[in-house]
């Protein structure tokens, strides 16, 4: 009588794991042009968040407050941006020094003054 029960269980142990199959994955070609469009959105959305950023700080909110221009106001322009216009302010952005600090061709000018003004004086 068992060895039936353990016949009958193995068939349909085998007939369920037959019957059961794993999911088909579906995988379909990217194009080139669908690649770059989808890294072009991917940047677009970070220039803009970075731009949002450089509104948010406070001296740049407190300089369009004086300007007369809401800071709302300027983050509903930067929504309403092509992804090209974000694209440049953005890189504006990154080349935009910050208080205080000196390239180098300012520092050789500084030193080359000081220097004029010493050999006079």
């Amino acid at each position: 009588m068992s060895v039936s029960i353990a016949k009958y269980l193995g068939t349909a142990l085998l007939a369920s794991c037959l019957a059961v199959q794993a999911p088909l994955a579906r995988a379909g070609m990217v194009s080139t042009e669908q690649a770059a469009a989808a890294q072009q959105a991917q940047q677009a959305q970070a220039d803009r968040e970075k731009v949002r950023a450089f509104l948010d700080r406070a001296e740049v909110r407190d300089k369009l407050q004086a300007l007369g221009v809401q800071a709302a106001f300027a983050k509903d322009r930067v929504d309403s941006m092509t992804d090209e216009e974000v694209t440049t302010l953005a890189q504006r952005i990154d080349t935009l020094s910050a208080g205080g600090r000196l390239s180098n061709y300012d520092l050789i000018v500084i030193l080359l003054i000081v220097l004029i003004i010493a050999v006079i004086v």
